[in-house]
């Protein structure tokens, strides 16, 4: 398999391309302005569909062939983006753990691995991608990075638009969004609230033959002990929500 990962067993959490998320909550002094929102990817593409209109009544059903097309979709740039991210930075090889492990800076001057700054460019690449696909797919039926608070007491999910969510970064309110789940591909009826289907990239920078566990969330934090999809699967009352990674698939 081209890019075949380097050296031997070595712990997960050191060498991840995780989302945005997962990194202010492994390295929070890298994200504290974050207040626990996924904003230090930049959202390099916002695609969602409001409720009501005829895209709306198109995307109602998500059969199960229509599913599959989906997370096949979502697997080709899963493979592309690590792919061209891999390919640009080093070639036909691999990064090697000490490599993943590096620290370097972002165009901000923020100190993070070097297994965050690759996952975070494969995270724009799939993203793109996945626009692309489900544009075509599932047009008015999805969103990217869509952003949800949940209230673990109630239960209530709320669905906020990118405008809500700038509004609220412009008046440094980022208090607001702590806690606020942000998976990377939603499906849904045309109304964002309305989630039929969920999955999250995960990018591992070395072991990439197997697939990692979901992280657990940190004491401290609205969610804590549990797992990410487990409050994503609280959350938005589905059975399952996949991890899409590149060259194992969509999977559990």
């Amino acid at each position: 398999m081209l890019l075949q990962a380097c050296g031997g067993a070595h712990g997960r959490s050191q060498y991840d391309f995780d989302s945005a998320t997962n990194s202010c909550r492994t390295q929070p002094a890298y994200c504290a302005q974050a207040a626990g929102e996924e904003s230090v990817v930049p959202r390099a593409v916002r695609t969602f569909a409001t409720a009501g209109g005829s895209a709306a009544a198109a995307v109602k059903i998500l059969d199960a062939a229509l599913k599959q097309q989906v997370t096949e979709a979502l697997e080709e740039c899963a493979d592309k983006a690590r792919t061209e991210v891999i390919l640009a930075n080093f070639g036909t090889r691999s990064p090697t753990p000490q490599e993943c492990n590096e620290q370097v800076r972002d165009a901000q001057g923020r100190t993070l691995t070097r297994a965050m700054q690759l996952g975070n460019e494969m995270h724009r690449v799939a993203l793109q991608c996945a626009a692309e696909k489900l544009n075509k797919l599932r047009p008015g039926g999805f969103s990217l990075e869509p952003t949800y608070l949940y209230d673990l007491d109630s239960g209530k999910v709320t669905w906020l638009s990118p405008d809500e969510v700038a509004r609220i970064r412009q008046r440094g309110s980022l208090g607001e969004l702590k806690g606020s789940l942000v998976p990377d591909v939603v499906l849904h009826n045309g109304n964002p609230e309305q989630v039929q289907a969920a999955y999250d990239f995960k990018f591992p920078c070395v072991d990439i033959g197997k697939r990692p566990p979901w992280r657990k969330y940190p004491p401290g934090h609205p969610y804590d002990g549990m797992s990410q999809d487990e409050v994503y699967r609280q959350a938005f009352g589905l059975h399952e929500v996949p991890q899409v990674i590149p060259y194992l698939g969509a999977g559990l």
